[in-house]
């Protein structure tokens, strides 16, 4: 079985990416803040106007000298509804496409998300919190150079939504990124 590192270099040897790259562990993310009723988001589509605390990225692609495996997804609701707030503790429908190819498809993490003890990973069972789960991945998810991407999710309780509720997914991983080297 390959690890992550072969499977990079496999799959960026394959596109002739033939660079020098620095290799580094990779966090990117990206929100969505909410209106009222909104139970379908989708992420690293719309970058304008947002800030550095909402995502790391300002396309939908990595630069032609980077290229990133997904080990986990983690998703954040920061839910203020009222009486009764929405949650990731129910029902989601999660998708990630890379290039024109679902690689993760109605996936639907709720499990992580509380003390159910149906954790996918069995390192944890949700921290207790509706609003923070992470999963990570038996599969290894190449995002390769200069390919877009991605994340659709879908809450059950999209009406329990109100303003301002935000959204986060975090991708985290093993990647590669740009290094000059000895040429500058």
């Amino acid at each position: 079985m390959a690890n992550q590192v072969s499977k990079l270099a496999y799959v960026d040897a394959k596109l002739g990416v033939g660079l020098p790259g620095q290799q580094t562990t990779r966090v990117i993310y990206d929100s969505v803040n909410a209106v009222a009723g909104q139970g379908f988001f989708e992420f690293f589509t719309n970058f304008a106007g947002k800030t550095e605390f909402q995502t790391n990225l300002t396309t939908n692609k990595l630069d032609s000298a980077e290229s990133m495996v997904i080990k986990s997804i983690q998703i954040i609701g920061n839910f203020a509804g009222t009486p009764t707030p929405a949650s990731l503790a129910n029902h989601l429908n999660l998708n990630l496409t890379v290039g024109n190819q679902v690689v993760i498809k109605d996936f639907d993490p709720s499990f992580n998300a509380s003390n159910r003890g149906l954790a996918f990973d069995r390192l944890h069972s949700g921290f207790n919190q509706t609003n923070n789960l992470e999963l990570r991945l038996l599969t290894d998810i190449v995002i390769p150079p200069q390919v877009n991407f991605k994340a659709t999710l879908q809450i059950a309780d999209g009406a329990n939504v109100v303003l301002n509720d935000d959204v986060t997914i975090v991708l985290k991983g093993y990647g590669r990124i740009f290094s000059a080297g000895n040429s500058f």
